[in-house]
């Protein structure tokens, strides 16, 4: 792979494109085309990407353009392309034609994609042009979540990812996980499979509490800093949506159906309110005369929104004080004894969640430190791995595992009591995710 000396960015003035654009400026040095529909939006996403990344340095190497007058003179000349344009294959193929024609043999280009086909995109490419073609998956915004899904497809060369890995790794600081091509790659196919079940589940429990009840029961002390429900409202349920959809239609496993978007989802999504960035979705936030906010929750049943409501669930309280006192493996003792439905429910997520996370390996990715890696780094949720640890070893979680009616991955099946199952300890400290 040749030096990264020169780069295009398409999307330029997007939030991933500019912020991507910031970090390979900042730390790798390099000249950075910045291509948008037109200059004015370019030149946007320049003084975007000086912001990202804090340091007004950056500006001198980064050139405004436009696909239409600058984009096959840009990848002429370019060591790397980096494609982060609309998330559709009607969008992304016609521009890969346009650079197939115009990159030198050797150029890598990349796509941002979280879960579409990099296979089906490289065939754009003459074969040199698919042994140069990945997905790069960076996390938004990039210069805070230091992840990159690293996406291979069986036309790729084995140095060129290695030598594009290190790149990534040493000269961008990303932490990098390799995936397969694989729909929604490890992160998305992960992270999303919990977040819309624990939706269904809100469903189930409207009358108990709904949303702001599951988002109790998986806060903090199982392992991330935002409740699933949360951060599907900070994504976008329009976003949510695209995912889970693309999971559910191009996968077949036993968590398949989970994958359904539940119905309030889409009413949700069809009244236009998509979550935070359209000022409401699962909850929103009213600002009263006086100055004070007040957060609401959407209610299941009748599609209007409460006040956020308090609760109450005493194990959850035991739970966290045994996390402020830095006690992980007491916290989720706790949790394993606890009684009544909420505590059911924790227990099944905490299950599903290791479950879910190491079938993939074989599949998704080579090794479970790929899963834990895209979980740690990309969503800040306690790796699985880590909780068998914390859950007291294999055969520990293996039995909470059969309480909660999920399936025992063979990795677990097969792992040696007495041995630390975890292993990215040096890398990612995985206490440093639980919130007390």
């Amino acid at each position: 792979m040749r030096e990264i000396k020169t780069v295009t960015i398409l999307g330029a003035n997007g939030a991933m494109g500019s912020g991507s654009a910031g970090v390979i400026a900042a730390f790798g040095g390099a000249k950075v085309h910045m291509l948008a529909r037109d200059v004015e939006k370019a030149k946007q996403g320049i003084e975007a990407a000086v912001a990202s990344v804090k340091t007004d340095t950056i500006r001198a190497r980064m050139i405004p353009g436009s696909y239409d007058a600058d984009l096959e003179k840009a990848v002429a000349e370019s060591d790397w392309v980096f494609e982060l344009v609309a998330e559709s294959y009607e969008v992304k193929e016609p521009i890969n034609i346009r650079i197939a024609k115009a990159r030198r043999p050797g150029t890598i280009v990349s796509t941002v994609s979280s879960g579409l086909s990099i296979g089906r995109l490289a065939k754009a490419y003459d074969e040199d042009g698919q042994k140069h073609y990945y997905g790069t998956h960076f996390f938004n915004p990039p210069y805070k979540m230091i992840l990159c899904e690293l996406v291979t497809h069986s036309g790729n060369d084995k140095k060129v990812t290695q030598a594009l890995g290190e790149y990534l790794d040493k000269v961008l600081g990303r932490a990098v996980v390799y995936t397969n091509d694989t729909p929604a790659f490890a992160g998305n196919r992960i992270g999303f499979q919990l977040m819309n079940e624990v939706a269904h589940f809100a469903e189930k429990y409207a009358d108990k509490g709904g949303i702001a009840l599951l988002d109790e029961i998986m806060s903090g002390y199982t392992g991330r800093a935002m409740g699933p429900l949360a951060t599907a409202d900070f994504v976008g349920l329009d976003v949510h949506k695209a995912i889970v959809d693309n999971i559910y239609d191009n996968t077949k496993d036993e968590a398949h159906e989970t994958f359904k978007l539940p119905g309030y989802f889409q009413k949700l999504i069809d009244a236009g309110k998509l979550g935070m960035k359209s000022g409401g979705g699962l909850t929103k936030v009213v600002k009263h005369a006086d100055g004070k906010r007040e957060k609401f929750v959407y209610n299941i049943k009748t599609g209007e929104y409460d006040p956020y409501p308090k609760f109450d669930i005493p194990f959850i309280k035991e739970a966290r004080q045994k996390i402020k006192e830095s006690d992980y493996k007491g916290a989720m003792d706790v949790v394993k004894k606890a009684s009544g439905f909420e505590a059911d429910i924790a227990r099944y997520f905490i299950s599903r969640y290791i479950s879910y996370s190491l079938s993939l390996v074989g599949e998704v990715v080579d090794t479970k430190e790929n899963t834990d890696g895209a979980m740690g780094f990309g969503f800040n949720w306690v790796p699985a791995s880590a909780f068998v640890d914390f859950l007291g070893g294999p055969k520990e979680t293996i039995k909470l595992m059969e309480t909660s009616k999920v399936p025992v991955p063979k990795l677990l099946k097969d792992a040696k009591e007495g041995k630390k199952f975890y292993e990215l300890g040096d890398k990612l400290d995985a206490r440093s995710l639980f919130k007390g």
